[in-house]
C-alpha cells in the first residue's frame, strides 16, 4: 500500500420522527442556580439517530478503490443520571439496507461511558464495525472484478476502536451536561475554554488478507464551547476544538516466512466543530446537532488517513423519576468521591 485515505460523504437525513410515550410524573423538586438548573433526581433516557459511518478510500499510483460499510444510519440509546452517562450504539434491522446479497451485511456495535466530576469530563469508548464491500476499482488490469460484478463483499474486514478523552472546563457557569446529555438545563448563556486530551487505539484487520494496521494516537485539543439560551426551553450550542498530536502506526504484512512490520510516527492536526439547536424542558428534550470533523496527517506516512466529514444527529429524550435504590447508591458514591 502506498496511501490510504479515511473519509465519509456527509448524508443529512431530516425526515425522521419517533413517537414519544409520555408518562405521568410526580411533582419533584429541582436544584437551581443562576446559570445552571440541576436535575439530580431524574433518570434521563435518550435516543438518537445519526450518520456517523466511516468509509475508506485507497489511492495508489496504479490502483484505487473505495471500501464502505453497508449501512447509512445508526442509532444510539443512552441513559443519564447525575454524574454518569452510559451509551450503546447499533444499527437496528429497520435501518439496515435491503441489498445484503449485493453488498454484504454490516454489524455495528458501540459502548461509551461519560463521567462528570465537577469541572472534569472523562469519556471511554469502544467501537466495532464488521462487514464491508469494495467498489470503484480502477487502474490495475491484474486486479479486477469479474464482468457484471460491481461490488466485492468483504465480510471479514473489521475495524475496532478504543478511545478515551479527558476534558476540563474553566467556567463553572457553563454546563457540559446541558449541551451533550441534556441532564442539566442552561438557564443563562455561558461559555468556557475546554482543553482536552484524546488517546486512542485503532485497528483494521481481515483474516483473509495479508495486511493489518494498528494505530495509537495522542492528541491535545484546545476547545471553546458556548450555549446561547434563547428562552426558557430553547437553546443553541456552538463549539470549536482544534488539536495537535502524534500517531504511531504499525503496518503488518503477513508472508509465508512470517510477518513483516512497517512503522512510522505521524504529526496529526485535528479540527472538530459543533453547532446545535435544542429544546430542553423539565421532562422532555430533543434537538439537532451538526458536526464537522477534519484530520490531516503527515504526507510521508506509510498509510495516510485524512478525514473530512460532516455529521448530523437527531435526538429525543424523556426524564423519569429515578428508582430509590439508584438514588441511594449514587448518593453513597457521591459522598465518597472528593471530586464530585
Amino acid at each position: 500500500m502506498n496511501q490510504t485515505y479515511f473519509m465519509i460523504n456527509p448524508i443529512f437525513i431530516f425526515l425522521f420522527s419517533l413517537p414519544l410515550l409520555v408518562l405521568s410524573q410526580e411533582n419533584i423538586s429541582f436544584s437551581n442556580s443562576n446559570f445552571i438548573e440541576k436535575i439530580d433526581n431524574k433518570l434521563s433516557l435518550k435516543l438518537d439517530i445519526d450518520n456517523d459511518i466511516e468509509s475508506f478510500e485507497f489511492n495508489g499510483e496504479n490502483l484505487s478503490y473505495r471500501i464502505e460499510p453497508n449501512i447509512d444510519l445508526r442509532t444510539e440509546l443512552s441513559v443519564h443520571y447525575r454524574f454518569i452517562s452510559f451509551r450503546i450504539g447499533y444499527t437496528p434491522q429497520f435501518l439496515s439496507n435491503n441489498n445484503e446479497d449485493l453488498k454484504g451485511k454490516t454489524k455495528v456495535f458501540k459502548i461509551q461511558t461519560d463521567l462528570y466530576l465537577k469541572n472534569w469530563v472523562q469519556t471511554f469508548e469502544y467501537y466495532k464495525v464488521k462487514g464491508f464491500y469494495l467498489t470503484d476499482l480502477k487502474g490495475n488490469e491484474n486486479f479486477s472484478l469479474p464482468d457484471g460484478i460491481e461490488f466485492l463483499i468483504l465480510p471479514n474486514l473489521k475495524t475496532v476502536t478504543f478511545r478515551g478523552v479527558t476534558k476540563y472546563k474553566f467556567n463553572n457557569n457553563f454546563s457540559f451536561k446541558a449541551l451533550t446529555t441534556q441532564n442539566e438545563i442552561q438557564r443563562k448563556s455561558a461559555g468556557s475554554f475546554v482543553p482536552s486530551l484524546a488517546y486512542s487505539y485503532f485497528e483494521i484487520t481481515d483474516k483473509t488478507t495479508t495486511q493489518d494496521l494498528n494505530s495509537y494516537s495522542l492528541i491535545l485539543n484546545t476547545g471553546y464551547f458556548y450555549t446561547f439560551v434563547i428562552n426558557k426551553k430553547w437553546y443553541s450550542g456552538l463549539g470549536i476544538s482544534p488539536g495537535l498530536g502524534i500517531e504511531f502506526n504499525k503496518l503488518i504484512t503477513k508472508t509465508d516466512n512470517g510477518s513483516i512490520f512497517s512503522r512510522d510516527n505521524d504529526l496529526v492536526f485535528n479540527l472538530d466543530t459543533h453547532l446545535g439547536l435544542g429544546y430542553n424542558s423539565k421532562s422532555f428534550f430533543g434537538g439537532i446537532d451538526l458536526r464537522f470533523l477534519a484530520t490531516t496527517r503527515d504526507e510521508n506516512s506509510i498509510i495516510e488517513f485524512d478525514t473530512l466529514r460532516g455529521l448530523l444527529q437527531i435526538f429525543i429524550g424523556y426524564r423519569f423519576n429515578s428508582p430509590k435504590f439508584l438514588k441511594k447508591s449514587v448518593d453513597w458514591i457521591e459522598d465518597q468521591n472528593p471530586l464530585n
